[in-house]
């Protein structure tokens, strides 16, 4: 017999237990991937897996990268960062705090400017009603159908303090829905009218429910397909909220920074908003949001009400800085409204090849387009295009009130190569969709 300690029966039966641990682990699927496999590295509009195997972003992470994955001064500024300064907590300062607020307030379309770090989007939306049930005394809300602002709700009703909760508590009857129009088309007088008789009953409701403090939307609901707000829409918008003493929430959390051609939506308008939310290009993957808005209007919210521990991160801040140089240098919202308007010109060309292709819109480096067919929107046929753009290796997300859009939202700093990649992705995908069967019968879709 070798001197090796014999295993008896149990023993070489019994489970690794770190094996057991590993398989039995996995990320709860409300928020795991769903989409490709499991990236390792990346560079601008490229995404590739351990093996090296490349995958084009036509997602941008969610909206955020919209300088391309790991843009090298980001990445620089975060890296310096990282060696000097992680993390302080949101009740002592930094220099990149400081620098980002001052950097930010600057761009932004305010006259004496203040601005509220968050960590998200979210949490910036959150605080933007919370500064607007301050400043003005009222308690309910306004927001429009297909509007998206966020999955966050309820951490305060488990919050024992009490002047935590005093411009929260956002009950579902204080909550008012206007209906929009079709924005997916040119809204015309009659529409126009409709819908501000609409918007007008709702103000009218939500100033029965406490008063109206906000209306909040998005210039360009990105989420539900690209719905896009004429910025004349949104001046009739901004006058009907203040002539009831309201504030305008102008959610950019998605469009603001030049993802949409512009620094602000409030270019376009002859209204300013009286609060703009950013995120997602503001820290070009790194997590950080802001509100924006005129001093006097923020600090109507008490010190200490507004805060979370990780609310203007040094590390963040810095990269957000870097963002926002970046923006500037490479003018971004020409070049994305330039994306834009050959996105649109392609676009259009294959909907002439495969006429299922409708209502193709762009803004900036945003694009949509809706499938349907026989005149109905066309939800399988748009995961069709998906999935062959999947194996393609082009990476799309779906959206759309029916389910039947498809959104093109690449890197905005794309080269000539790039760009042709994509649109021979987008191209590829379009044919092989074309060439499945329509509900089982027929050789396609036309």
């Amino acid at each position: 017999m070798n001197s090796t300690h014999a295993k008896t029966a149990d023993e070489q039966t019994a489970p690794d237990e770190k094996a057991v641990r590993e398989r039995a682990v996995a990320e709860a699927r409300s928020t795991g991937t769903t989409l490709g496999p499991e990236f390792h590295t990346g560079q601008g509009p490229w995404l590739r897996t351990a093996d090296g195997t490349a995958w084009f972003d036509g997602t941008s992470g969610s909206g955020a990268a919209t300088l391309g994955h790991q843009h090298p001064a980001v990445v620089a500024a975060a890296t310096v960062q990282l060696g000097k300064l992680v993390h302080t907590g949101c009740k002592l300062g930094s220099d990149a705090r400081a620098e980002l607020v001052r950097r930010l307030g600057e761009l932004s379309p305010y006259r004496t400017p203040a601005v509220l770090p968050t960590v998200t989007g979210a949490e910036a939306v959150e605080s933007a009603l919370k500064i607007a049930r301050a400043a003005t005394g009222k308690r309910a809300v306004v927001g429009f159908t297909h509007g998206y602002h966020g999955k966050t709700a309820g951490a305060l009703g488990l919050t024992w303090r009490a002047e935590f909760k005093a411009y929260s508590a956002l009950d579902p009857d204080a909550v008012v829905t206007a209906d929009l129009p079709e924005l997916r088309d040119a809204v015309g007088p009659e529409e126009r009218a409709a819908f501000l008789a609409g918007l007008e009953a709702a103000l009218d409701r939500a100033d029965a429910l406490g008063g109206t403090a906000a209306v909040v939307l998005e210039p360009i609901q990105v989420t539900e397909g690209l719905l896009i707000v004429p910025p004349t829409l949104l001046d009739a918008i901004a006058r009907a909220a203040h002539a009831r003493g309201a504030l305008l929430v102008l959610d950019e959390i998605y469009t603001g920074l030049g993802r949409a051609g512009r620094l602000f939506t409030a270019e376009l308008m002859t209204e300013t908003p009286d609060l703009t939310l950013v995120g997602k290009t503001l820290g070009n993957g790194f997590p950080i949001g802001a509100v924006v808005g005129e001093r006097a209007v923020l600090d109507a919210l008490p010190a200490g009400v507004q805060t979370s521990t990780f609310s203007g991160s040094p590390v963040s801040c810095a990269a957000a800085v870097a963002v926002l140089e970046t923006v500037v240098a490479e003018e971004l919202p020409a070049r994305a409204r330039v994306l834009g308007a050959r996105l649109a010109e392609d676009l259009a060309r294959l909907a002439k090849t495969y006429p299922w292709l409708s209502r193709v819109r762009t803004a900036g480096a945003l694009a949509a387009v809706d499938c349907v067919r026989a005149g109905r929107p066309d939800p399988a046929l748009a995961g069709a295009v998906r999935e062959a753009a999947l194996r393609g290796r082009l990476l799309l997300f779906g959206g759309g009130p029916e389910g039947a859009t498809l959104k093109i939202v690449p890197p905005a700093l794309l080269t000539e190569s790039e760009y042709h990649v994509l649109v021979a992705g987008l191209t590829e995908a379009f044919g092989a969709a074309d060439r499945q069967p329509a509900d089982g019968a027929g050789e396609g879709r036309r």
